[in-house]
């Protein structure tokens, strides 16, 4: 069996956030870090995998984003994670969550 984990870069909760005025949305050229809650997910992978109830083959961490979200996927590897794919493509830029669940699925 292989556990696959989603994971996400999110803006660091330490820092201010700022809604740019021109778009209105959130400012997301900050500070980044894995989402804390892709944390707890990957550790919970490592705790089925190592822990010899089930036959686990391999830990893969999975994201869709830009080249930065990069950083996400090493992170989960140094976690444990056994290897990373990521989802990429300047078509998925902007995506809303229908899209992006569906590219998601079509990669797992």
């Amino acid at each position: 069996m292989k556990i696959c984990v989603l994971v996400k870069e999110v803006p660091d909760a330490a820092v201010e956030k700022r809604i740019d005025p021109s778009t209105g949305r959130l400012d997301r050229s900050g500070e980044k870090n894995l989402n804390p809650f892709d944390t707890h997910a990957i550790e919970a992978a490592m705790q089925v995998k190592e822990g010899g109830d089930a036959e686990v083959e391999e830990v893969v961490a999975v994201t869709m984003g830009p080249e930065s979200a990069v950083r996400a996927l090493h992170k989960a590897v140094s976690l444990g994670a056994d290897r990373s794919v990521h989802l990429t493509d300047e078509a998925l830029a902007g995506s809303d969550v229908a899209a992006t669940g569906y590219a998601l699925a079509k990669t797992l």
